[in-house]
């Protein structure tokens, strides 16, 4: 869930423990959000065939311990921000080992998880390719592979980023399509066998949508600088005053899983 930074100044921003925290807050999920995601996921995937899950780049812990009640198992979760981390193991229970490491080098064992989840990651790795050999490495033999990311198909539903050009223009460089990311995955390793776009709750308001986009937790909204956030921010509280009140604001995020495929 943290993303795992293509560039130093990200790398960098994401080192600090109040950006984590600001991460946190503006990133944070519904409970039924949480139950909507791990119902797809369960959907998907045979939950007598999970005995452990590797969150990889869980960030703060959005989903670490939930995939572990979901699936009643143990949950190792890895993200390269030691600030990020700090936050997660805050909120640690018993059943989640965390570890500081990158996804290019996962610091476990071979074939030791069945399911590998990254949520909002695949977009921000330094070296795709090599990731995914990572992943299959740590995966068992018949393991899975979840992907939930943002694809560049849905930018342009995604409200707040029509009043940050800049970080509009971060995005549809970064995002991958639905399309350019299956065909990255099942290159070498991995077969698909589940894709589906759910449209998420994310605030409940307009009001509490503005208070998570102003807290500029956002990746793309913490490289741009200070004076294009705050022009963007404040075209953004306009158009947000207009909005009728107490709406419900949703966004489309999507969940690809894909199975290893035999040696």
């Amino acid at each position: 869930m943290a993303d795992i930074a293509k560039n130093g100044s990200m790398e960098n921003a994401y080192s600090k423990i109040e950006t984590a925290n600001r991460y946190d807050s503006a990133r944070s999920l519904p409970s039924q959000t949480k139950t909507l995601w791990l119902d797809a996921l369960k959907s998907s995937i045979p939950e007598q065939e999970i005995r452990k899950i590797l969150d990889l780049g869980c960030g703060t812990g959005r989903f670490t311990v939930a995939l572990g009640k979901a699936f009643e198992c143990s949950v190792i979760g890895i993200e390269p921000s030691s600030a990020m981390l700090g936050v997660a193991m805050s909120q640690s229970e018993l059943h989640v080992e965390w570890k500081q490491g990158q996804a290019e080098n996962i610091p476990l064992e071979n074939g030791v998880v069945d399911l590998v989840f990254m949520s909002q990651v695949f977009h921000h790795l330094v070296e795709p390719q090599q990731a995914l050999r990572e992943i299959n490495r740590v995966l068992t033999s018949a393991g899975y592979l979840a992907i939930r990311n943002g694809t560049r198909e849905y930018n342009k539903e995604l409200a707040w980023l029509r009043f940050f050009p800049e970080a509009l223009e971060i995005e549809d460089k970064r995002t991958p399509s639905q399309q350019e990311l299956k065909e990255s995955v099942c290159d070498r390793f991995f077969e698909l066998i589940s894709q589906r776009t759910i449209y998420q709750l994310f605030a409940a308001s307009y009001d509490e949508y503005f208070e998570k986009v102003s807290q500029r937790g956002l990746s793309a909204l913490i490289v741009i600088n200070d004076e294009a956030f705050q022009s963007g921010l404040q075209r953004f509280q306009d158009w947000v005053s207009r909005q009728p009140r107490n709406f419900p604001v949703y966004e489309p995020v999507d969940l690809f899983v894909f199975r290893k495929e035999s040696a």
